[in-house]
Protein backbone atom coordinates (compact mmCIF):
# COMPACT_ATOMS: atom_id res chain seq x y z
CA UNK A 1 0.00 0.00 0.00
CA UNK A 2 2.73 2.46 0.88
CA UNK A 3 4.75 2.21 -2.24
CA UNK A 4 1.56 2.71 -4.40
CA UNK A 5 0.22 5.50 -1.99
CA UNK A 6 1.24 8.29 -4.75
CA UNK A 7 -0.14 6.51 -7.62
CA UNK A 8 -2.63 8.15 -9.77
CA UNK A 9 -4.12 4.29 -9.03
CA UNK A 10 -3.74 4.32 -5.76
CA UNK A 11 -7.58 5.21 -5.07
CA UNK A 12 -8.94 2.26 -6.47
CA UNK A 13 -6.63 -0.15 -4.45
CA UNK A 14 -7.25 1.48 -1.33
CA UNK A 15 -11.14 1.31 -1.94
CA UNK A 16 -10.32 -2.57 -3.19
CA UNK A 17 -8.01 -2.86 0.14
CA UNK A 18 -11.16 -1.12 2.47
CA UNK A 19 -13.64 -3.31 0.76
CA UNK A 20 -11.75 -6.53 1.77
CA UNK A 21 -10.86 -5.51 5.54
CA UNK A 22 -15.18 -4.58 5.62
CA UNK A 23 -16.09 -8.10 3.60
CA UNK A 24 -13.51 -9.99 6.30
CA UNK A 25 -15.27 -8.04 9.16
CA UNK A 26 -18.64 -9.07 8.04
CA UNK A 27 -17.96 -12.51 7.58
CA UNK A 28 -15.68 -13.09 10.57
CA UNK A 29 -16.48 -10.55 13.56
CA UNK A 30 -14.39 -11.49 16.22
CA UNK A 31 -10.69 -11.16 15.45
CA UNK A 32 -8.23 -13.33 16.60
CA UNK A 33 -4.33 -13.46 16.15
CA UNK A 34 -4.49 -16.70 13.93
CA UNK A 35 -6.52 -14.48 11.29
CA UNK A 36 -2.87 -13.11 10.16
CA UNK A 37 -1.43 -14.22 7.56
CA UNK A 38 -4.23 -15.84 5.70
CA UNK A 39 -4.68 -14.45 2.11
CA UNK A 40 -7.80 -12.83 2.80
CA UNK A 41 -8.11 -10.55 -1.35
CA UNK A 42 -8.17 -14.00 -2.66
CA UNK A 43 -10.72 -15.19 -0.32
CA UNK A 44 -12.46 -11.66 -1.27
CA UNK A 45 -12.34 -12.19 -4.68
CA UNK A 46 -14.23 -15.79 -4.93
CA UNK A 47 -16.22 -15.63 -1.77
CA UNK A 48 -17.34 -11.81 -1.79
CA UNK A 49 -21.10 -12.15 -3.40
CA UNK A 50 -21.99 -15.31 -1.60
CA UNK A 51 -24.30 -15.30 0.91
CA UNK A 52 -22.74 -16.57 4.18
CA UNK A 53 -24.52 -16.81 7.98
CA UNK A 54 -21.80 -14.70 9.75
CA UNK A 55 -22.63 -16.43 13.34
CA UNK A 56 -23.24 -19.94 12.34
CA UNK A 57 -19.47 -19.23 10.81
CA UNK A 58 -18.41 -18.13 13.67
CA UNK A 59 -19.89 -20.98 16.41
CA UNK A 60 -18.25 -23.48 13.58
CA UNK A 61 -14.20 -21.01 13.94
CA UNK A 62 -14.86 -21.68 17.84
CA UNK A 63 -15.40 -25.38 17.23
CA UNK A 64 -12.28 -26.07 14.53
CA UNK A 65 -10.36 -23.45 17.13
CA UNK A 66 -11.20 -26.11 20.16
CA UNK A 67 -10.26 -29.20 17.91
CA UNK A 68 -7.51 -31.02 18.46
CA UNK A 69 -6.94 -32.24 15.27
CA UNK A 70 -6.85 -28.87 13.35
CA UNK A 71 -3.03 -27.76 13.89
CA UNK A 72 -3.11 -24.71 11.34
CA UNK A 73 -5.74 -22.30 13.27
CA UNK A 74 -4.88 -19.71 10.56
CA UNK A 75 -6.39 -22.51 8.03
CA UNK A 76 -9.70 -22.35 9.47
CA UNK A 77 -10.56 -19.25 7.77
CA UNK A 78 -10.12 -20.47 3.94
CA UNK A 79 -11.62 -23.89 5.43
CA UNK A 80 -14.82 -22.68 6.70
CA UNK A 81 -15.24 -20.44 3.25
CA UNK A 82 -13.66 -23.70 0.31
CA UNK A 83 -14.82 -27.01 2.76
CA UNK A 84 -10.87 -28.18 1.76
CA UNK A 85 -9.44 -29.66 4.77
CA UNK A 86 -5.72 -29.02 3.87
CA UNK A 87 -5.91 -25.89 5.32
CA UNK A 88 -6.48 -27.19 7.80
CA UNK A 89 -3.29 -29.57 8.46
CA UNK A 90 -4.78 -32.25 10.67
CA UNK A 91 -2.92 -34.35 12.72
CA UNK A 92 -1.48 -36.98 10.88
CA UNK A 93 -0.90 -40.86 12.01
CA UNK A 94 2.85 -40.95 13.26
CA UNK A 95 5.49 -43.47 12.09
CA UNK A 96 5.29 -45.39 15.12
CA UNK A 97 1.80 -45.70 15.00
CA UNK A 98 1.76 -46.32 11.18
CA UNK A 99 4.79 -49.49 12.27
CA UNK A 100 1.94 -51.31 14.71
CA UNK A 101 -0.77 -50.69 12.51
CA UNK A 102 1.78 -52.25 9.41
CA UNK A 103 2.76 -55.41 11.53
CA UNK A 104 -0.96 -55.30 13.09
CA UNK A 105 -2.05 -55.99 9.04
CA UNK A 106 0.66 -58.06 8.42
CA UNK A 107 1.82 -55.59 5.68
CA UNK A 108 -1.80 -56.67 3.97
CA UNK A 109 -3.95 -53.67 2.30
CA UNK A 110 -7.07 -53.39 4.19
CA UNK A 111 -8.81 -52.76 0.64
CA UNK A 112 -7.66 -54.63 -1.93
CA UNK A 113 -5.97 -57.47 0.57
CA UNK A 114 -2.43 -57.35 -1.08
CA UNK A 115 0.85 -57.43 0.50
CA UNK A 116 2.80 -54.41 0.21
CA UNK A 117 6.13 -52.78 1.69
CA UNK A 118 5.78 -50.32 4.54
CA UNK A 119 7.29 -47.41 2.41
CA UNK A 120 4.26 -48.45 -0.21
CA UNK A 121 1.40 -47.89 2.40
CA UNK A 122 -0.20 -45.11 3.72
CA UNK A 123 -1.84 -44.64 7.42
CA UNK A 124 -5.73 -43.61 6.50
CA UNK A 125 -8.52 -42.80 9.05
CA UNK A 126 -11.29 -45.36 9.01
CA UNK A 127 -13.64 -42.78 10.19
CA UNK A 128 -12.54 -39.35 8.07
CA UNK A 129 -11.79 -36.03 10.37
CA UNK A 130 -14.76 -34.67 8.46
CA UNK A 131 -17.04 -37.41 10.15
CA UNK A 132 -15.69 -36.92 13.69
CA UNK A 133 -12.72 -39.28 13.21
CA UNK A 134 -9.68 -39.37 15.29
CA UNK A 135 -6.34 -39.27 14.48
CA UNK A 136 -5.99 -42.67 17.08
CA UNK A 137 -4.84 -46.16 16.58
CA UNK A 138 -8.07 -47.56 16.58
CA UNK A 139 -9.39 -45.48 13.67
CA UNK A 140 -6.49 -46.16 11.77
CA UNK A 141 -5.91 -48.81 9.16
CA UNK A 142 -2.94 -49.01 6.22
CA UNK A 143 -3.51 -49.06 2.87
CA UNK A 144 -1.41 -49.02 -0.18
CA UNK A 145 -1.36 -45.68 -2.09
CA UNK A 146 -4.11 -46.89 -5.08
CA UNK A 147 -6.51 -47.97 -2.79
CA UNK A 148 -5.71 -45.05 -0.23
CA UNK A 149 -6.04 -42.33 -3.84
CA UNK A 150 -9.49 -44.21 -4.86
CA UNK A 151 -10.74 -44.02 -1.63
CA UNK A 152 -9.59 -40.20 -1.39
CA UNK A 153 -11.20 -39.85 -4.89
CA UNK A 154 -15.26 -40.74 -3.65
Amino acid sequence: MRRHQHDENAKPLWEYFQSVIEWVEAVFPNYRKSMKGVDWGSLYNVYKDKEVDAAKIEAEVETLLDDEEVTKESGIYPYVLTREAKHLNLRQFDARMKRRMYRKQNGICAICNDPFGLNEMEADHIRPWIEGGKTVEDNCQMLCRDCNREKAAN
